[in-house]
């Protein structure tokens, strides 16, 4: 009802874009094409309303301005490079995954009765998916130890552990420390999404899930025993589905350790290594925006313990092999702007638990040490940015006498 009220209160032309917002965590269960056009409308929506209102107020954040002066290093590393036309093509079409995130922030989210019903959209389809990958279970089973539904290809994992991380977040963080009926059905809607990205059969989507979920518990109202019970009921998911599911457990243990990137023996070793030797090939600008899977060829020389593959699988390795470590520099700058005005957010509002858990969806989809998708790409992004997108909206809660 009070997002009801909050569309009631918009002016008619942007009552169509606010619930197409709304709509967003459906149309990531479609297709890429889909949820990128569902992106790319809302983000280009709002730098058009931005110019005709007059409306530049929003560029005087420091983690707004921080992208931009990212996206400058990416057109300037774009324009020097041996392919121009096509880095320069991809760094400005880049550039909607965080212009879109502002557009939550500064416009689709500022209201926080929408804000709540974007974080119960996105709760729902979080449960949407696991209620597919179930079917998929129980009608196909595993492909070679993973999932595929609904997209065809080895990504669901990516819709849970990204797209739905706010609404995890938030979840967990209720589970440890909300009062009555809420605990357990928090606590219930959880486990069962975890038991699902274990049954993806993607590890570092699993682990984004559990790490962002051990952050949650501490950072709301913590209590130690609530939080110990749901650690070991996390703990007891996990190894349930490993028992039950015996061919899975191979690939979350044995599996990782042998592709840890420590030598020749693991592959991820190798295609990082790649990304590190492009960098040194051109160390200040880099090799050129998203230009490192039609280059690294010609980098890495015949007989190199190296390999190439269509990114260095590392974010901050691609930023140091294709924009150099000005980019590198700018990156890490847009990130971490970006974490601590959630952060301080959260500190400022700290009974509130979307404002309290919010900084951990960047921190944990932007962790320096894992293996990633690529930074440039469309599909990891428009997972990635829809959840980076919700939490940045989180600046705008502020503090309230029982707010929660």
């Amino acid at each position: 009802m009070d997002a009801q009220v909050a569309l009631a209160d918009l002016p008619r032309w942007e009552k169509p874009f606010h619930i197409f917002w709304l709509l967003g965590p459906f149309f990531l269960l479609i297709e890429r094409s889909p949820a990128d056009l569902w992106l790319s409308i809302l983000a280009l929506a709002f730098a058009v309303r931005s110019l005709c209102h007059r409306d530049g107020a929003w560029l005087s954040h420091g983690w707004v301005r921080a992208a931009f002066i990212f996206w400058f290093v990416c057109l300037l590393s774009a324009s020097f490079s041996i392919t121009p036309a096509y880095a320069l093509g991809e760094a400005m079409s880049w550039f909607r995954f965080p212009l879109f995130a502002m557009a939550a922030a500064f416009w689709l989210g500022r209201d926080k009765r929408l804000l709540y019903a974007m974080l119960l959209s996105s709760g729902f389809g979080m449960m949407l998916m696991t209620g597919i990958l179930t079917a998929e279970m129980l009608i196909e089973g595993q492909k070679g130890g993973r999932l595929t539904w609904p997209y065809g290809d080895l990504v669901p994992g990516n819709y849970l552990a990204k797209a739905g991380l706010p609404a995890f977040c938030v979840m967990v963080a209720l589970a440890v420390s909300a009062r009555g009926k809420t605990i357990f059905l928090m606590g219930t809607l959880a486990s069962f999404s975890l038991a699902l990205s274990v049954l993806t059969g993607e590890r570092i989507n699993l682990i984004i899930r559990l790490c962002a979920g051990f952050m949650a518990g501490i950072s709301w109202r913590f209590t130690w025993r609530k939080f110990v019970l749901v650690c070991v009921i996390s703990i007891v998911v996990v190894l349930s589905v490993f028992a039950l599911q015996g061919s899975v457990e191979g690939r979350f243990t044995t599996a990782i350790l042998h592709d840890l990137p420590t030598g020749a023996s693991s592959d991820y070793y190798r295609v990082m290594g790649g990304g590190v030797m492009a960098f040194f090939d051109a160390p200040l600008l880099g090799i050129g925006t998203a230009n490192y899977r039609e280059l690294c060829a010609n980098i890495l020389a015949e007989g190199s313990a190296f390999r190439c593959d269509n990114h260095p699988h590392n974010f901050y390795i691609q930023m140091l092999a294709e924009t150099g470590i000005l980019g590198f520099a700018a990156g890490l700058f847009m990130i971490s702007a970006m974490i601590m005005s959630l952060f301080r957010a959260g500190r400022a509002n700290k009974q509130n638990v979307v404002a309290a858990t919010a900084y951990i969806v960047p921190l944990g989809l932007f962790f320096p040490l894992q293996s990633t998708a690529d930074f440039f790409g469309q599909w990891n992004n428009i997972f990635l940015w829809s959840a980076v997108a919700l939490s940045m909206a989180a600046v705008n809660l502020r503090a309230e006498q029982g707010s929660s």
